[in-house]
C-alpha cells in the first residue's frame, strides 16, 4: 500500500449505506478520493466495493455476515481488524463504531454521543446488554485516538464531556450536503410537511405528530426511512391515539429520488430531534429551497443558522404555529428558495476532505 493512511468505506457496502452515516462516508470518501494523489488514503471497501470511489488504491474485505437480534458482531475485530494490523498502515480513518482496530495509530470520525448523552433511551434493558456493553468499550477507547474528529461543535463538546477526551485531541470538522437526486415519483395531492430519516428515540416526532391536532385538514405529515416493525407501531399508536393516524402517510424507505420529488413539494421539512450530531435533513433541505423547522438545539442551529425557524421540542403549540406559517405565508417560501441553497453552500465536501488531510498530516507529522 503506497498510502500512509486507510480510510473506513465498508459503511458502504454495509446497513449504514441508507442512514446518516453512509451519507458521511460517501461524501468524505468521495471528497478524499477528488484530492491530489499524495494528499489522497487507501479506501477500504466491504464486498465488491461498488458504492465506493473508483481510486487505484482500493483494499476488499468481506464483513461477516451475523444475524443474531442485539447481538453485535463480534467478528470483525477478529478478521477485518487483523488484516489491517498486517496491512500495517501508518494511520486508520475510523468512520463507525464497529471498526476502531487496536494496535494501530487512528484518527475517529465522531458523529455524536446520543445514546451516552440519553442513557436511559438507548444503554439500558436485558435485551440490549451486549450493544451497551459493547457501545461502552468503544467510547472508552475514544480518548485513545490520535485525533477526532467530530462533525458539530456539539459533538465536540460532547466528547470531552461525556468520553473524557483531551480537547487537544478534539477537531470540528463538518459534513456537507450529499448530491441531491433528480425528483421523480408521485406527491400527495394535499399539502404536506416532510420528516424523513430513523425513528431512534431521539428522533422525537411526538411535537409534529401533535401538532397536526392543532392545524386543519388537508394538511398531512409524511413520514419515510429506514424503520423496524417495532417503532413504527409505536408511532402508529401515537398518531391513532392523537387522531390524527389518518392524516400521517408511514412511507418507510423511499428511494432517493422519491425522497427529492416528496422534499422539493413538501410546505416544509421538518426536524424535530432532541439532539443530533449534525442534522443532514436540516441541509438537505436548505439545499433544495424549502423551509425547515428544526428543534432548538445547538448542532441543528450549527447547521441551519439563520435559514431556518427553530421550535422547542417539546411544544407541539409552537409546531403547530411554525408549521402554519410555512403553509400559510408563500414569502416564507421565496425566501427559503434564496436563503437556504446560500446558507447551504458553506458546506462543501472539498472543504471536509482538506479538513481531513490537514488532520492527516497533523498526526503524521507529530
Amino acid at each position: 500500500m503506497q498510502s500512509a493512511v486507510l480510510f473506513d468505506a465498508t459503511p458502504l457496502g454495509r446497513d449504514h449505506a441508507a442512514r446518516g452515516i453512509g451519507a458521511a462516508v460517501r461524501g468524505m470518501a468521495e471528497g478524499l478520493a477528488g484530492q491530489p494523489p499524495a494528499d489522497r488514503p487507501a479506501f477500504l471497501v466491504s464486498g465488491d466495493g461498488e458504492h465506493a470511489p473508483l481510486v487505484p488504491e482500493r483494499i476488499t474485505v468481506r464483513w461477516p455476515d451475523w444475524r443474531v437480534r442485539r447481538v453485535p458482531d463480534p467478528r470483525p475485530a477478529a478478521t477485518i481488524a487483523r488484516k489491517i494490523r498486517k496491512i500495517n498502515p501508518r494511520l486508520f480513518h475510523s468512520t463507525q463504531p464497529d471498526l476502531m482496530p487496536s494496535g494501530v495509530r487512528s484518527v475517529v470520525t465522531l458523529y455524536d454521543l446520543i445514546p451516552a448523552a440519553y442513557p436511559k433511551l438507548f444503554l439500558r434493558g436485558a435485551t440490549h446488554a451486549a450493544e451497551t456493553a459493547a457501545y461502552r468499550r468503544w467510547m472508552a477507547r475514544l480518548p485513545d485516538a490520535e485525533l477526532l474528529l467530530c462533525i458539530s461543535q456539539e459533538t465536540a463538546d460532547d466528547a470531552v464531556r461525556l468520553a473524557g477526551a483531551d480537547p487537544a485531541r478534539v477537531r470540528v470538522v463538518p459534513l456537507a450536503c450529499p448530491p441531491l437526486a433528480s425528483p421523480v415519483g408521485e406527491v400527495p395531492d394535499a399539502p404536506y410537511i416532510l420528516m424523513s430519516g430513523g425513528l431512534e428515540p431521539h428522533k422525537n416526532p411526538w411535537p409534529v405528530i401533535s401538532a397536526l391536532t392543532l392545524l386543519p385538514e388537508p394538511l398531512r405529515l409524511v413520514m419515510t426511512g429506514p424503520w423496524g416493525g417495532h417503532r413504527l407501531r409505536i408511532v402508529r399508536e401515537f398518531a391513532h391515539r392523537a387522531g390524527v393516524l389518518h392524516r400521517v402517510d408511514l412511507l418507510g424507505l423511499v428511494s432517493a429520488n422519491e425522497l427529492a420529488a416528496l422534499r422539493e413539494s413538501a410546505q416544509a421539512v421538518v426536524v424535530p430531534s432532541l439532539k443530533e450530531g449534525f442534522g443532514l435533513p436540516v441541509l438537505e433541505a436548505m439545499t433544495a429551497g424549502v423551509p425547515v423547522i428544526a428543534s432548538d438545539t445547538p448542532a441543528l442551529r450549527e447547521v441551519g443558522g439563520d435559514a431556518a425557524r427553530y421550535e422547542s421540542p417539546f411544544d407541539p403549540e409552537g409546531w403547530a404555529d411554525a408549521i402554519a406559517e410555512a403553509w400559510q405565508e408563500p414569502a416564507l417560501r421565496r425566501s427559503a428558495a434564496i436563503g437556504g441553497p446560500s446558507r447551504a453552500q458553506t458546506f462543501s465536501w472539498d472543504r471536509t476532505a482538506t479538513q481531513i488531510v490537514a488532520a492527516y498530516d497533523e498526526v503524521l507529522s507529530s
